[in-house]
């Protein structure tokens, strides 16, 4: 069977395929304008597949009582805070975890399989498309995408000559997810791992990482939360409004205070929202991949 985002996924990249034969050069001209074409997806399902977190923590029990919500969100404002003044610091070793922490991530969340042997391939797998094809096939853009997070250009030299290595991974553990995949007759999965592929082989890897973020990584965990907390789609959609219209706000409040504060360093301080961003990440990926149901 096929699941409705691998469906929602497969058209975006055939949607995408088309526009860029005639709107290439203006869809690459800059970060962006890519970032623009995909401004609403963004907010919906991207940012919003994070604001539920709340909801999430309370069908693992881990908040049961008011007291437990203040701390859930002391500790969702600290450990962002944290990890942003340790990257500003130690920008290599931090991104190197934030790597790590994302690979886990993508992997985990959205994993077809929970048997132990292939679940660990198919996550493996799922990491190594995502991070290793853009900076191998697509190298002289992530490289100028990595630079604006305050990596250095040696660590970068290294990473690359790293994945370089890891890319040849993926065809064995293709095999074997293949392979699995035809004994279980999940066609379904085999397809999703081909659009995935496709995606960060084809197009540039600020394209392919919102294709795959908004429409895949982002609608699964919406729906694999509206699932578990037995809720409707207006309902789902109405939960995620205000914490989105929190970050959305945040945001656009920094971006203020960039432009009228900040002109003769802009480039900079935009570097400190993108951080931020990240940093604000990291409570998502703990609760969801680090924390018992």
């Amino acid at each position: 069977m096929i699941k409705i985002e691998t469906k929602i996924f497969l058209l975006v990249n055939v949607f995408f395929v088309i526009l860029l034969s005639f709107f290439e050069n203006m869809i690459y001209s800059s970060f962006i304008t890519q970032i623009y074409i995909f401004i609403i997806p963004l907010l919906w399902p991207g940012l919003a597949h994070g604001s539920i977190d709340i909801l999430t923590a309370k069908r693992k029990n881990i908040i049961s009582s008011d007291k437990n919500n203040l701390i859930f969100l002391i500790s969702y404002v600290i450990i962002p805070v944290f990890f942003f003044l340790i990257w500003l610091n130690f920008p290599n070793f931090t991104f190197t975890v934030f790597l790590v922490l994302s690979l886990l991530h993508f992997g985990i969340s959205d994993k077809l399989y929970f048997d132990k042997l292939i679940s660990l391939i198919e996550i493996s797998l799922r990491a190594l498309i995502v991070f290793t094809l853009p900076i191998v096939f697509h190298n002289y853009e992530t490289i100028q995408i990595v630079r604006f997070l305050y990596v250095s250009d040696e660590y970068l030299l290294t990473l690359t000559k790293f994945f370089e290595y890891l890319v040849y991974f993926i065809i064995p553990l293709m095999a074997l997810f293949i392979y699995y995949s035809f004994i279980k007759q999940n066609l379904g999965g085999i397809l999703e791992i081909f659009i995935i592929l496709f995606c960060f082989y084809f197009f540039k890897p600020l394209v392919s990482f919102l294709l795959y973020f908004c429409f895949l990584h982002s609608t699964r965990h919406l729906l694999n939360e509206k699932k578990l907390l037995n809720l409707s789609f207006k309902k789902i959609f109405f939960k995620t409004i205000p914490m989105t219209s929190i970050v959305v706000v945040g945001t656009f409040i920094l971006l203020f205070l960039s432009y009228f504060f900040f002109k003769s360093s802009s480039l900079l301080f935009s570097s400190y929202i993108i951080i931020a961003l990240f940093c604000f990440t990291i409570p998502h990926i703990i609760l969801i991949n680090f924390t018992k149901n």
